[in-house]
Order: C-alpha cells, then structure tokens, then sequence
C-alpha cells in the first residue's frame, strides 16, 4: 500500500511538469564513476538550485567551444534530450535554443519538458538566460567559461535553476540534487569525449 502511495504522488507531481523528473530518471540510470579531473557541487536554497563544476579537458578550448554551441546537435551530449533547435533571439543575445527532454520515473511515468534559452556568444564564454514563457522554468541562468591550458583546457560550469514545480515529501530536494549531480556528471563527460573526437 506504501508502494502505491509513492508511485501516485510521483505521478500527480510529474503532471504539472518539472525539473525534478529529469533528475529522477537518472537516479535509475546506474551509478557514474567518479573523476579526479572533475569537482561537482550542488545546492539548494530557496526554492533555487545551484550547480558548480570544473573539469580538465584534453582538448583544444576551440573543440570544447564547438561542441557546445553545436545547438541543433544537443542531443550528442545527452541521451536525455530528444530534440533541440535554435532560432533567432532579441538583442544582444546571439541564439535562442529550445531543448525538448523526455525523463521517466522508472519507465513508469514519462514526460517531456521544455526548456527555452538565450544564448549570449563570447569567445571564451557563454551565457544562457531562461526564457520562462514555454518554458518548465521559473527562472534560471547557466554560464560556461573555458581557460585554455598547455594540455588542454579548463571548463568552468555554473549555473542557477529555479524549476517551475515543488518537490512533495515524498521525492525530496535530497533526491533531486543527486540527480541533477549524476546528470551534469554525464554531460561533463560526454562534452569531453566528443571534445577529443572532434580535435
């Protein structure tokens, strides 16, 4: 009967869209290895939560910058994302790119969420702002910044998400930031591998 519980208030909160069901499916996607060569945090305050990381790339800055701005290609570096475009965006920003995820629970209750950004282009930076109209998001703000290096180059990564959604007791913000860690950890990892396949 407890059984029956958490599954019924999993579904009622993944009807109203949210963040936090991304997050979930990957809990159940198997444990990722850890890496010296990356440093992850992840916090939650205020209905608002806060990713850091910093990992070492042996690739050229040029190749990890490609890959990231490679917007209608996205998919690559998730297997999460089911679709992303990019269409023109307001000034000043350069891009405006939709992603498309579709997270399960399980393979019990599925969902696809949206996810609407501006994107402004600097050479050794990049700057992504939430757009919440369409968007599963409240508000939100990513920034990638690349630090080139003798033997490669170092990605910083931070970003800001306030999801559209409250977490009920029985999922929790525990849950979701394991989630998002595991997550981020994935895309890390692939931006580098096709970063090097790329160079």
């Amino acid at each position: 009967m407890r059984g029956y519980r958490v599954a019924r208030g999993v579904r009622a909160w993944m009807g109203g869209g949210s963040l936090a069901a991304l997050c979930i499916a990957a809990l159940f996607a198997g444990p990722v290895a850890g890496d010296p060569a990356l440093t992850l945090d992840v916090a939650y305050a205020d209905g608002r939560y806060r990713l850091r990381a910093d990992i070492q790339i042996a690739a050229p800055a040029a190749a990890v910058r490609a890959r990231l701005t490679d917007y209608a290609n996205l998919t690559a570096l998730n297997p999460a994302i089911r679709e992303s475009r990019v269409e023109s965006a307001p000034a000043p920003y350069d891009a405006r790119v939709t992603t498309l995820v579709r997270a399960c629970v399980q393979r019990l209750f599925c969902r696809e969420l949206k996810r609407v950004e501006d994107v402004r282009e600097e050479p050794r930076r990049l700057v992504a702002v939430i757009v919440p109209a369409g968007s599963d998001f409240s508000a939100g703000r990513t920034e990638w910044r690349l630090y080139p290096q003798p033997e490669g180059v170092r990605v910083s990564y931070r970003a800001e998400l306030t999801p559209d959604f409250l977490v009920p007791p029985v999922i929790g913000t525990a849950l979701v930031k394991q989630g998002l860690e595991r997550e981020l950890r994935r895309l890390l990892h692939n931006l580098e591998r096709l970063a090097r396949a790329r160079a």
